[in-house]
This record gives structure tokens, sequence and C-alpha cells, in this order.
């Protein structure tokens, strides 16, 4: 723990610093950072109570009246009644206050800008991504599914980066060996060996443009499909994801006319098990084995399509 914060705290030194936001004269105004987060919050609301600013930026009442006072005596905001409340007043951005707004937003822009041209494309994702995890950690919004994007086309580098997930999650929750990850490696190179857009297919779950979830099917023969690389982070279980992969994934088996699914797991699935159980499947074959460095049970599942 105390490593942990010593570590955040020397990131916020940094950070303030990098971001020059200790300077009283905040982007060489004669406002202070605090003052033009409270122009921008009213310019994002267009409208807003000076209690919702209080809230919004944790700001004492009494602060923030004496920074609103001189806001209204600047001509920079105006209070105006609520259409939907006559004993409520609302805050406005004048004319003027929109004009300091757009300066501050046009500096703060040409000064990320030049902080970061140096970055090339990766490092600019990988910052952007970065500055996602930390928000969602610390704040108490939490992930919902309308934050997950899916896809279907296989882009560079998609391949590599799913076998690493298999690797480094088999390895944690089910401690199988490096051989695992030599097995998933051959199945993939079998699968994109023979891959055909109109009977195969790999439906991929991305949350911060980074792969969360996978699912794929491969076809074997006119009517049967293996079902295959079914994986979710342990991170974004509880979402649906998993279910909507699925689902997808059967639903084009549907439409591409496959009248057998199989898939091929082990008994320590336990979660998937129970997803391949709900959806239809039903054990077809059970076999005592040893491998990746651990006992388990070799199973293959089916499903019968409807013609």
């Amino acid at each position: 723990m105390e490593n942990t914060t010593s570590e955040i705290r020397s990131f916020n030194r940094f950070y303030t610093s990098y971001l020059d936001i200790l300077n009283q004269r905040y982007l060489d105004s004669n406002y202070s950072l605090t003052e033009v987060r409270i122009i921008y919050e009213i310019g994002e609301s267009k409208t807003i109570t000076a209690q919702k600013l209080s809230e919004i930026l944790s700001l004492d009442k009494g602060y923030l009246s004496r920074i609103l006072k001189r806001f209204l005596k600047e001509n920079i905001i105006a209070k105006v009644l609520s259409t939907s409340d006559k004993r409520t007043l609302n805050i406005e951005l004048t004319a003027l206050g929109n004009e300091l707004l757009k300066a501050f937003n046009e500096k703060v822009d040409n000064q990320l800008e030049n902080k970061i041209e140096k970055l090339n494309y990766t490092e600019k994702l990988e910052l952007v991504n970065s500055m996602h995890v930390v928000k969602n950690l610390l704040s108490d919004n939490k992930l919902v599914h309308s934050d997950i994007k899916y896809r279907h086309e296989i882009t560079p580098g998609d391949i590599g980066y799913i076998i690493y997930l298999h690797g480094m999650l088999y390895d944690k929750e089910s401690n199988f060996s490096n051989e695992f990850e030599k097995y998933v490696i051959k199945t993939f190179y079998d699968f994109l060996e023979h891959y055909t857009p109109e009977k195969d297919r790999l439906w991929m779950a991305e949350y911060n443009n980074k792969i969360i979830g996978c699912v794929a099917i491969q076809h074997k023969t006119k009517e049967e499909a293996q079902l295959r690389w079914f994986l979710l982070d342990p991170a974004f279980r509880g979402l649906g994801i998993g279910k909507k992969l699925l689902t997808d994934a059967l639903d084009f088996c549907q439409d591409k006319k496959f009248k057998n699914i199989f898939l091929l797991t082990t008994s320590m699935q336990n979660k998937a098990l129970e997803m391949y159980k709900m959806a239809g499947f039903t054990l077809t074959e059970s076999i005592e084995i040893n491998q990746w460095g651990k006992n388990f049970r070799d199973e293959r599942y089916d499903l019968k399509l409807n013609a």
C-alpha cells in the first residue's frame, strides 16, 4: 500500500507540473485553473445552478460564490430564471464568456498537441487508453455494456493478441503450462490457413480499443462447424458480453445453415460450461487426460440446429 500511494503521489507531482496547472495565471490568463474550470463547466452545461457547480467541482459554496460574483461583474456570466422553476436562478455564459471559453479551449488544444507531437500513433493510442483506465478505476461510474464495441473484421495484430490473452488468462485461471499456448497457436494457424469469410468468423469485443473477449466459428464440413476460442477477460464478466458473443456466433451458424455445432473444452472451464449448457449444448464425450501440466476431463459438447 505504501508503494502504491507513493507512486500515485509521484505521478501527481509529475502531471501537475507537466500540464503547468500550478501557475496562478493559468494559460497565461488572468484566471486560475479553478476559475477556468468553472467557466468550462458552465459552457458545457449551457445552463447550470451554483449548487450543481459546487457538487461537480467539489468546491466550497462560499468560495464558489465569490468567484461567480467576480464573473458577474466582468460580464462573463449571467443569471437567468429557470424555465421549469421560477424560484431557481441558473447561470449561463454571456457572449464574452463564450469567447473566453473558446480561446481557452484553443490554447489548451494547441498546448497538448505540441506536448504529444513527438509520440507516434501507437504511443498516442496507449496514452489515451491508459487515461481511460485511470479514469474508470478511480471514478464511481461503473462500466456498462454500451462501453463495449464489437466487430468481426480481422485486422493485423488481432490473432496475436488473442493468443496472448489465452496464454495469460489460462495460466492465471487454470494454471496451464506453456504447452497450452503452443496448442492455441497451432489452432489459429489452422483457422487462418483454411479461413473462408462465407463460412468462418471471429468476433471480438473491445474496450478502449483493446480486445477483451472473443469467440469464433470454424467450418469443418458443409453441415458442421466448431465453436472455438470463447474467452472473456474476468474484469468484464457479468455485463452480458459473453452472452452476446455466443449468441452472435450461433446466429451466424443458423444463417449459414449448419446442422451441428460442436466445441472442445475441459471440465475446468466452469463459467463457460454454464453458458454452453444454457445455449443448448449437450455433453457427448468426456475423457480423463493429463495435459498442459494438469489432470482434467477433455470434453466435447454438441448442439443440433434446426434445418
